[in-house]
């Protein structure tokens, strides 16, 4: 493996700004019982959690995501827990995934300094990094 490229969704929060904005966004606020526990699991994740290997700390400071305000607004199905999102959560990634990718391997190759028709082998894993 010679490159690495990496893309993140354009949207992003911090850990102590993300309860707030998704308890507003999905109209729960005045659930406070579950929002007060959802912001201990926030601060836990940057201040407590560690890899049982490494003995790291986690640090998750930041959650980047692809929805904003107007999603929600534009697609209220996914704010409510009893109506089906499914299919609206696969349409949206469907066309952001590829954008993702297409924005990685641009980075990648850049990186590398050579030409993309020299690309013999490519790669792609997902996953929420911090």
């Amino acid at each position: 493996m010679l490159v690495i490229g990496t893309a993140n969704p354009p949207n992003s929060l911090s850990q102590e700004e993300y309860t707030d904005w998704y308890f507003c966004v999905t109209n729960s606020d005045h659930l406070t019982n579950l929002k007060d526990k959802m912001k201990k699991i926030c601060e836990f994740l940057i201040t407590k959690y560690s890899c049982v290997a490494t003995g790291h700390r986690s640090g998750i400071k930041k959650r980047h995501f692809h929805h904003t305000d107007d999603t929600f607004r534009d697609h209220p199905e996914l704010a409510v827990r009893d109506q089906p999102s499914l299919e609206t959560r696969q349409d949206i990634l469907a066309t952001a995934v590829p954008e993702l990718a297409a924005e990685a391997a641009a980075s990648a190759i850049t990186e590398w300094g050579r030409p993309a028709s020299d690309v013999t082998h490519l790669l792609r894993h997902a996953h929420a990094r911090r």
